[in-house]
């Protein structure tokens, strides 16, 4: 450091600006992380209390780049990377504990549809590109159901902050570059070069907020101005000699008005553009009223040691407690905890936030080994970050090989599926359960569903005016040995994976027609769909028309609900418009529903309860066995509920493969492996069919 550097940095230096430890500066980090916390719990609001987090943080780190600057410190790239590894030596270790606690949590408890978008998410976390990842994936920052918000979402704030940590050296840096070569006053040029700075910032962030507020709440650069007004203050508070009754009003007024910001101003709709000023105006006072102590002011309250001890353990106290909400509340449902569930977790975050801050934060800071050179800070930064990727990566790989070409050909052997009931062995062969896993893989079981291919309009089939999507010719034959229809809802559809191989292995021409959520019965009977009640005459009249030689539909509908204990029922209309068709002519097969139930067994497996659910439907034969017969020409029925729920027990994997895609679809993988007796059903059927006419 040079002498007449030091010169002419205490010329312009200002009394009282040496660095001291604040409490009440504690205190009011203790007092923001408490608002964003309560509110979250509580009140499923947005407390303004981030706002403060950002101004203060701006408002510490201006004080030293100042201080430097002042005594005729070069900010050079070496003494910046030395500031940032400092600074991320002591957020990035607990940030990637958290992260990779969540990621653990997801899977365990959260359902398959959702690790991919975890993985990303967390990854942008370590990146500390959160909030860019949140606004491009349209993250709603308000939703009302926690429950269903991503445990990761509040880092969007920590990301914003890290890239302001990464910003505002480089923006002192040049400034002071400035001010050496021009031989400025350092607090004057700083605070014009950072009110310029913010100014712009603020006129972007009130113009963005009221084009698009969702999009500004995760812009840095709209909250850009929050960093300056914090580092403004760090510049003014020193010099400023404000009467002692004057600095007591502005404390109390401040405290109060920051505790109130959530309650009073529509967060929700006017951050951070107008809105954001009331928190960040009200931590301005409550920082200058504590620049020097006063008998009477707000700063004897945030100095109590219960405060301070609480803002150091504050950043680990904003990291748990959100993921902490929302997988309670993934387990224990609802949108929002309750009050006592709210003061209990409040504890368990408080607790969580002082062991991770004795036993990781602290030591790690204090450890030798990385803080002796900056290479082995920045060596020690990047393994942390690393760690979180990697994990991405082998979760990813191995998701990839349970879902390969070896797992799917050696499937036969280890997972039977519906093949190991009907040769007479448990719902998990011996040798094959615990060991095999269960297929398709989770990732792939929320999505296993038939997909039908080749619409109708554009094989040139006249459809007598059906919705679009909802009829396809997936088994085209110009001359087949009979002609198939499919009609009916999803749970027609499920079985369309072995329907389909049977028509290509037997030449049939197949048409499908499915509307999901509807029954091929009367419009009065699909009253709760205005669409279902347009559909149901249209797909009975296209059938009446086309006379195929087979039409394959649903004849039981089946129930959770308690007002039907039995589990199933018919649906009125359905009996009238299967006689209908078969005096046509057509042979019709009904199949018996498969069970339905109040949660899948995904969840059920997720939440670690017993997954063995009893046949909601009723025991005995099958309700459409009473149709078969010479009242009922033409018509046969099939059930395939014995290798869905083998001895009356439905478990979520029938042979190591999954039954349930949820709660009441079964899955293609599983439908695939019945194909052999779903065959001989269907033809047993066929059978009863025209043996009735005979």
């Amino acid at each position: 450091m040079n002498t007449s550097a030091t010169r002419r940095g205490s010329r312009h230096a200002v009394p009282g600006a040496a660095r001291r430890f604040r409490p009440d500066i504690q205190g009011l980090r203790a007092v923001a992380v408490l608002l964003v916390a309560s509110y979250h719990f509580w009140f499923g609001r947005v407390s303004g209390g981030v706002d403060v987090f950002l101004m203060v943080s701006a408002f510490l780190m201006a004080g030293s780049f100042a201080r430097r600057i002042e005594s005729g410190e070069a900010l050079t790239l070496r003494v910046l990377i030395g500031h940032w590894v400092r600074v991320f030596q002591r957020i990035v270790p607990l940030c990637v504990l958290t992260v990779l606690g969540v990621l653990l949590a997801t899977r365990l408890w959260y359902p398959p549809s959702r690790w991919h978008e975890m993985m990303s998410e967390a990854v942008s976390v370590v990146l500390y590109w959160n909030n860019w990842f949140s606004a491009a994936t349209d993250v709603d920052y308000y939703a009302t159901d926690t429950s269903l918000a991503s445990p990761l979402r509040h880092f969007w704030s920590l990301s914003v902050q890290g890239q302001i940590f990464i910003l505002w050296p480089i923006l002192f840096a040049v400034a002071g570059w400035v001010i050496g070569r021009r031989r400025l006053p350092v607090r004057s040029t700083l605070s014009a070069w950072f009110g310029i700075i913010g100014g712009a910032s603020f006129v972007f962030s009130v113009l963005y907020t009221a084009a698009d507020q969702e999009g500004a709440y995760f812009n840095t650069w709209a909250r850009a101005w929050e960093f300056a007004l914090g580092t403004l203050v760090a510049f003014a508070a020193p010099a400023l000699r404000l009467p002692e009754w004057l600095r007591t009003v502005m404390g109390w007024l401040g405290l109060g008005a920051i505790v109130a910001c959530g309650f009073v101003l529509d967060v929700e709709g006017a951050f951070p553009g107008w809105g954001a000023l009331w928190p960040t105006v009200a931590a301005s006072c409550v920082i200058v009223s504590g620049q020097r102590p006063t008998r009477w002011g707000v700063e004897r309250l945030l100095s109590l040691r219960p405060l301070v001890w609480l803002g150091g353990r504050s950043y680990a106290l904003y990291l748990v407690h959100w993921p902490l909400l929302v997988f309670y509340l993934v387990f224990r449902g609802g949108e929002k905890a309750t009050p006592w569930a709210g003061l209990g977790l409040l504890g368990v975050s408080i607790l969580a936030a002082a062991v991770l801050t004795a036993a990781v934060e602290t030591p790690l800071r204090r450890w030798a080994w990385p803080n002796a050179t900056r290479r082995r800070g920045l060596a020690w930064c990047a393994a942390m970050i690393a760690v979180v990727p990697a994990t991405v990566v082998g979760w990813n790989q191995y998701i990839s090989y349970m879902t390969g070409p070896y797992v799917v050909q050696n499937a036969a052997q280890k997972n039977p599926g519906a093949q190991a009931v009907a040769a007479g062995a448990a719902a998990s062969p011996p040798g094959q359960g615990p060991s095999a896993k269960e297929l398709p893989y989770p990732t792939q079981r929320v999505e296993d569903l038939y997909s039908g291919e080749a619409s109708c309009e554009s094989e040139g089939i006249e459809t007598d005016g059906l919705e679009d999507g909802t009829c396809f010719h997936p088994v085209r034959n110009d001359q087949p040995s009979a002609t198939v229809m499919a009609v009916g809802n999803s749970h027609t559809e499920q079985w369309l994976t072995a329907l389909s191989t049977t028509a290509e292995r037997r030449g049939w021409d197949l048409i499908i027609v499915i509307k999901h959520g509807c029954f091929l019965t009367t419009p009065e009977d699909n009253s709760f769909d205005e669409t279902c009640q347009e559909w149901a005459p249209q797909a009975q009249q296209l059938v009446l028309d086309r006379r195929p030689d087979l039409l394959f539909t649903q004849g039981t509908a089946s129930t959770y609900t308690r007002d039907r204990a039995e589990g199933e029922y018919i649906r009125p209309g359905t009996e009238d418009f299967l006689a209908r068709v078969a005096q046509e002519g057509t042979d019709v097969v009904a199949f018996r529903d498969n069970p339905r139930f109040e949660e899948s067994h995904e969840k059920c497996e997720r939440l670690g309860s017993a997954c063995d659910f009893p046949n909601p439907i009723r025991a005995g034969t099958n309700p459409l066995e009473e149709w078969v017969g010479p009242s009922h020409p033409g018509f046969g029925t099939m059930d395939m509920n014995d290798l869905i729920c083998p001895h009356g027990v439905c478990s979520p994997s029938v042979g190591n493969v999954y039954t349930y895609v949820d709660d009441n679809h079964l899955t293609a993988t599983f439908v695939a492996t019945t194909q052999h007796v779903f065959e001989e059903r269907l033809d047993r059927a066929i059978d009863q069919a025209r043996a009735a006419r005979a």
